[in-house]
Parts: C-alpha cells; structure tokens; sequence
C-alpha cells in the first residue's frame, strides 16, 4: 500500500515524473538570543519553488546543491541515521553556523513532484529527526540526522510491570504461608 496521499501517489504512477527533495530545518536557535528561532527550507530543484511547511502554510523553498543518503529499515537494534548535504560554495552555511546553532535541532526531508509541490497532498515525509554533529567545510555542510529514539518503542509490551502489581498469582493459597 503507498505512503502518501492520492495527488502524491497518482504522479508516482506515471512513466515519466521529476521527484524533487525538500529539507526543513526547524526552530533553529540564534547563538546570543536562544528564543530568537529561525527556519530554513531547502530543495534540490534548480529554482526555488513553493510548497507547504509544517503548519500547512505555503512557504518557498530555497534552491541549493541538496543531496542526502538513503535511510535503510531493517530489524537490527541500530538507530536509523542519514546525512544530508548542502553546497557552500558561497558561504553562507558557514555564517550560519557563526550566529545559530546547529545541533539538536529538528529536521523533516520529503519528496514531492514538480507537478504536486503546489498541494498539500502533494509530498511525502521520508524522514524525520534531530541533527547531531554538523561538519561545516569550505565547499560544502554535512549534518548527521538522527530518528527520535525511545527505549519504549522499541521494547516488546509486557503484560503487566512487576513494580505496578507486585503481587504474582500463586497456585497455592498467599494467605497461607506455609
């Protein structure tokens, strides 16, 4: 069964479509002011294009060198990570990164089409986390995302918690010591 809506899926079925990526870089706080966030929305697209942003509002996306590595799935205990790249051929990351603060901050990559950026249908999330140990060189800015992790998750459930009902059923009368 797909993941995305009817707009999205109907232009995935087509022979021939042009899929962009789109990154949002959320709630990015200002080094001397911590509640002064700011957010960045990128795509890989050779010009800027608009699309939604989180709250449902439209938002232009700004062109730039994007790529990112695929996230795998499988059933190991590994936490899913990807990297995303970003040109910084003109240096503005490296400014960026001078005034915010990049680390922890939250991260959303999508897939649209050229055709389905003008709805709010018309993409799909691929992944979802926090950035963690941003690299920021001459030429380029490499951010390692992490998917939120809770141990809770991950477990299997229990039927009960030994601390919630201490008291386990006994095939002998408990009121009866001996």
């Amino acid at each position: 069964m797909p993941r995305g809506a009817t707009t999205y899926n109907t232009e995935a079925e087509k022979t021939s479509t042009s899929p962009v990526i789109l990154v949002r870089l959320l709630n990015i706080p200002l080094r001397s002011d911590p509640t002064d966030l700011t957010s960045l929305y990128l795509t890989d697209c050779e010009y800027d294009i608009t699309h939604f942003d989180e709250a449902g509002l439209s938002q232009s996306y700004t062109s730039c060198g994007l790529s990112y590595s695929q996230v795998s799935v499988n059933s190991s205990n590994e936490i899913s990570t990807a990297k995303i790249k970003v040109d910084n051929v003109n240096r503005d990351f490296s400014a960026l990164a001078q005034l915010y603060k990049l680390q922890k901050i939250e991260v959303h990559v999508l897939r649209a089409f050229r055709d389905t950026v003008a709805y709010s249908d018309g993409s799909v999330y691929l992944f979802i986390g926090h950035a963690n140990a941003p690299v920021i060189g001459e030429h380029k800015i490499e951010v390692s995302v992490k998917t939120d992790f809770s141990l809770s998750q991950k477990l299997p459930r229990r039927m009960f918690w030994p601390r919630d009902f201490p008291y386990l059923p006994a095939s002998k009368d408990i009121r009866n010591p001996l």
